[in-house]
């Protein structure tokens, strides 16, 4: 199959310092994607101002799509971002996890039409998270095996076979690290907006994909991102987005009502 254009997607909310480091990465790509789209949910001026100067030196599109702050409303953004893609193949990345030199070129060799990719992250403790990210990747990875702040130390590094596995799954899900085709994302309608508050979202939105017969290539060996140490978001939504999980896996959805569909009628596409 020839090569897909690829977009990727950063969501980020306040965290401006982990977003420039995160940006800073994606500039140094052995391969750039074909557009860079920041979902921002409701951050203040200092990022605006931040993701203005980065995109303004880019040589591909860049768009910075935001929502005003209501609360953590992650699929909303995430939907919104959607909307604005033209790219073929969408990755997936948090503000707060900065990925590996090669992070794009591996999905792009990865992806695969009727397969979705989930990647997998090294953790980065919360002394090594005040300056991963702000130097050479190679020397801030030592530095940071050296210094005892990397968990999950076997996601750190490609390996020289990756492990490549069909699932059907729901472990180990997580958007931060997800690689998706639009089309796919568009026949299930993108993330349900019935989420908000923190979890779930992204198990949600592969249920359905599993259910419309896309299937998860989980992958381990490439594709590596670092995330940053933070305090955790509150979990007070969590036993309601819980139940919205389980009830799409019960009915066996493959599409949510309250979804892309609003945004992308929006962008006149």
């Amino acid at each position: 199959m020839n090569t897909p254009t690829l977009g990727l997607i950063v969501n980020t909310c306040n965290q401006p310092d982990y977003l420039g480091r995160v940006l800073a990465a994606v500039s140094g790509q052995s391969e750039r994607p074909q557009e860079v789209i920041i979902a921002d949910d409701g951050s203040t001026e200092e990022t605006r101002r931040l993701v203005a100067r980065w995109a303004s030196a880019q040589p591909c599109r860049c768009e910075h799509v935001w929502q005003e702050q209501k609360g953590f409303r992650r699929a909303r953004i995430l939907n919104l971002a959607i909307a604005q893609t033209r790219a073929e193949y969408l990755v997936f990345l948090d503000g707060d996890t900065v990925p590996h030199p090669r992070f794009v070129a591996d999905h792009r060799e990865l992806a695969q039409p009727g397969q979705f990719v989930q990647g997998h992250r090294a953790l980065v403790e919360r002394a090594g998270a005040k300056w991963f990210g702000q130097r050479e990747f190679v020397a801030d990875r030592r530095r940071a095996l050296l210094r005892l702040q990397l968990r999950g130390v076997k996601h750190a590094f490609r390996w020289p076979w990756p492990q490549k596995r069909i699932r059907a799954d729901l472990a180990g899900i997580r958007g931060c690290n997800l690689g998706i085709w639009r089309a796919d994302l568009v026949r299930v309608n993108g993330y349900n907006e019935e989420f908000t508050g923190w979890g779930r979202e992204d198990s949600e939105l592969v249920a359905r994909l599993l259910n419309h017969g896309v299937r998860r290539l989980d992958v381990r060996g490439r594709a590596c991102c670092f995330h940053l140490w933070h305090l955790p978001a509150s979990r007070s939504g969590l036993a309601d987005n819980d139940a919205r999980l389980a009830a799409a896996i019960a009915h066996r959805a493959t599409r949510c009502e309250q979804g892309l569909s609003q945004h992308r009628a929006a962008a006149g596409v």
